[in-house]
């Protein structure tokens, strides 16, 4: 994204007034420097993180609730929706928008989720279980395994738990050997900011064929031995 904070608040402040909406710049500042993780501009200008704005960010998930409650704090409680609406439009009309989320789930499915499954065939791990079968790759069904980090608390880099399966379809021809791989590991996201991210990942995950096909053994005979 090439636009700088301050454009991008400039232009909802804008956005907010021609909507009969008035709210001093220097307010739309803080609500923004909301949005982007921080409780106040002034924490976000003395942030030590590199890239505290929105500079260099493909994705935002931008810190609703923080609007909310910053908006209320300002005394501009009763249009915290239309600040938020005006601040993704500012952004979303960068001439390179980054893509913006409310929802951190939804960043999760639509974005980290869909990377895990369209990489998965090309991963070390599994293409190493997949040589132990007789079957060739069908399908991923991957998602999110259990709740991330928070965001905010991440620095360098946001990992996302993933796990689920690889299907295999089987070569009738050849002996069974089992035609589901079980993953699980992470998605790697690097950030650009607090509630910014980069569209530089990595899919780190671990593999093993699925052996629950396997008839357990019969159970022992309990009987006493005669001697």
């Amino acid at each position: 994204m090439q636009s700088n904070f301050n454009t991008v608040a400039f232009v909802a402040r804008e956005s907010l007034k021609a909507s009969g909406t008035a709210i001093a710049l220097g307010h739309v500042h803080q609500l923004l420097a909301a949005g982007l993780g921080y409780a106040s501009l002034a924490a976000l200008q003395s942030s030590s993180e590199e890239n505290p704005g929105l500079e260099g960010a493909d994705y935002v998930i931008l810190d609703g609730e923080g609007i909310i409650g910053r908006a209320a704090s300002l005394g501009y409680g009763h249009v915290a929706t239309e600040a938020i609406n005006a601040i993704v439009t500012a952004i979303k009309g960068d001439p390179q928008p980054p893509e913006v989320f409310l929802d951190i789930q939804e960043f999760i499915d639509d974005v980290a989720c869909r990377y895990a499954n369209d990489n998965a065939f090309d991963d070390d791990a599994v293409a190493s279980a997949a040589a132990e079968t007789n079957a060739y790759f069908e399908g991923t069904y991957i998602e999110s395994s259990e709740e991330p980090e928070p965001l905010k608390d991440s620095r360098e880099f946001w990992e996302i738990p993933v796990g689920g399966s690889v299907g295999m379809d089987q070569d009738l021809d050849r002996p069974f050997c089992g035609d589901n791989i079980l993953v699980s590991g992470v998605v790697r996201v690097w950030k650009a900011g607090r509630v910014c991210l980069m569209n530089d990942m990595e899919l780190d995950i671990g593999a093993s064929v699925d052996d629950s096909y396997y008839e357990p053994d019969d159970e022992p005979d309990e009987r006493p031995v005669a001697v």
